[in-house]
């Protein structure tokens, strides 16, 4: 009985180990390092002995020869201590790999944590030295336009618009350092809405048609009819990127003309083409054009100017639309900017016209009441800071307070205001915000964000609390336990980076403007809110 189930057993365990060298196959398959594949090998064929130290005793064991058998098995236990060892040897490969594969995870986890650490602090870098900038610009280029709306003579104008000119100059690098920073550090997003295409690309080029026109320079452009007259995408960032390539074109061209062509690209996207009779580019410097800080060579910025960050940021813009640039150039033939995103039609919308260039309020002082004929480009009169302020106060008396606390924009404020018929009220942070509205009834606020003690935020949130609760209320004149009207509060701040306004907003305000600003954005303010009341 016992020789039996010997037997039985001796056979389980040749079948098992049979079954074991098949799958040892299908490992050695899987297995790419070649330590495993080497130490599988060797597994594989103590299992092949194993299996034939089993044969042999299962033949044998009928015969009866004993001393044969006993060196069978002592053989077969060798090869199980062999076995045991090289199945130790892959574990303590395997748990090996396994630390280092952890130990790699949490570097790369610590290394995420730190890059998201180290753009959480550049991000507010960014947007403390944005505010802290355009805080003295603000005053810097507003006190100036205020001075040329002054009686001055011909040598005091000429030294204070030289003055103004170079600190927009200043505001176009600083936006651009900005913008390039903002790119690099993942920060910038793409508001996506429905615009008219002609109409944007129409008021582009009519900010360049003085330009064009002083230097006898043809301006002009064409839409592929089969186009949509209404498409898809980040307006804001399109200009930005075509006024950089035509402000380029208009600078680097002194006889002949420029051309914007639009059409039709590959399946789904538009082809946008940026052509002049300029100076050109040689071709062994072509690679250079998309570098931040880089310019084809060193007498072109002594020439023209420019810091070589434009097309760079014009590159980086069009990769985060989903698509490409790239320049083709003849020396002293000229050259064709191209770049292709992504098309998107709107059908049956209906669009209002634009305006004005959100983006370029604070890089061109023009303002145009309606586009000009591109074709044949003339002057049109600026509407900016160095025009007469209208006396605003006389069509709508208003009672405004205005949350600042920087003296020196404290002073500009009173100044505006009080050219354009208006005796305001100035408060330094948010708490005398609301301290004042307890003692006097106001139309309108304007309110700066950053400010000591409570900032514009929490004071608009207090606002909207007291506004919407009866029992908190108590307006001068008016009484107790009564609702009162929502006061319009317009954001005029120099927290102009990404998702400033969004939070304004949130927070209940009723509009933005972004420091450095120009008389004429608080003007269309006012009668954008005053006539509400």
């Amino acid at each position: 009985m016992s020789d039996l189930i010997t037997i039985i057993l001796i056979t389980l365990g040749g079948i098992v180990m049979f079954l074991s060298i098949k799958e040892t196959k299908r490992i050695l398959i899987l297995l790419k390092d070649s330590r495993y594949k080497k130490v599988w090998r060797i597994l594989r064929s103590l299992m092949v002995f194993f299996l034939l130290g089993y044969l042999g005793v299962l033949i044998l064991f009928p015969l009866g020869i004993q001393w044969l058998i006993l060196i069978l098995t002592g053989v077969i236990f060798f090869f199980g201590a062999l076995f045991v060892y090289m199945v130790v040897r892959i574990g303590f490969l395997t748990i090996q790999d396994l630390l280092q594969t952890n130990i790699l995870r949490l570097e790369l986890q610590q290394e995420k944590e730190t890059a998201a650490e180290i753009a959480r602090i550049k991000s507010e870098f960014l947007a403390t030295m944005s505010h802290e900038i355009r805080t003295p610009m603000n005053a810097v280029l507003g006190m100036t336009n205020l001075l040329l709306d002054t009686k001055l003579d011909r040598e005091q104008r000429d030294y204070v618009e030289t003055i103004s000119t170079s600190g927009a100059s200043l505001m176009i690098l600083i936006n651009d350092i900005l913008d390039f920073s903002k790119i690099e550090s993942g920060k910038m997003d793409l508001e996506i809405s429905p615009f008219p295409l002609g109409n944007c690309i129409e008021i582009i080029l009519s900010f360049f048609a003085a330009t064009a026109q002083k230097k006898g320079l043809e301006l002009n452009y064409s839409i592929d009819p089969q186009i949509a007259k209404v498409v898809e995408g980040d307006r804001t960032r399109l200009q930005q990127i075509l006024v950089n390539l035509i402000g380029n074109a208009i600078k680097f061209t002194s006889i002949g003309k420029v051309s914007v062509i639009i059409k039709r690209y590959q399946d789904a996207q538009l082809l946008f083409a940026v052509e002049d009779t300029g100076i050109g580019i040689p071709s062994d410097k072509l690679e250079k054009l998309f570098k931040p800080f880089s310019q084809i060579d060193s007498s072109a910025t002594r020439q023209f100017g420019g810091t070589g960050m434009g097309l760079a940021i014009c590159h980086k813009l069009i990769k985060l639309m989903g698509g490409n640039i790239w320049v083709e150039s003849s020396v002293s033939k000229g050259s064709t900017f191209l770049f292709a995103i992504p098309y998107h039609p709107v059908e049956d919308k209906m669009i209002p016209a634009l305006d004005i260039l959100d983006n370029l309020d604070n890089v061109l002082d023009v303002v145009l009441d309606r586009p000009v004929d591109i074709t044949k480009p003339k002057i049109t009169k600026p509407k900016s800071l160095d025009s007469n302020i209208s006396k605003l106060a006389e069509r709508l008396p208003l009672n405004i307070l205005i949350a600042e606390d920087n003296p020196v924009n404290q002073k500009l404020a009173s100044r505006i205001f009080e050219k354009m018929g208006y005796c305001i009220d100035i408060a330094n942070n948010g708490i005398e915000v609301l301290e004042a509205l307890d003692q006097k009834f106001y139309n309108l606020i304007f309110m700066d964000v950053q400010m000591p003690e409570m900032d514009g935020l929490e004071a608009t949130r207090q606002i909207r609390l007291k506004e919407q609760s009866p029992l908190l209320i108590s307006l001068p004149n008016q009484g107790t336990n009564q609702l009162s009207p929502p006061i319009p509060i317009i954001a005029m701040t120099a927290n102009a980076m990404e998702g400033d306004r969004e939070k304004c907003l949130a927070s209940g305000m009723n509009d933005f403007v972004a420091k450095p600003f120009k008389v004429a954005q608080i003007e269309m303010a006012i009668e954008k809110w005053g006539k509400l009341l």
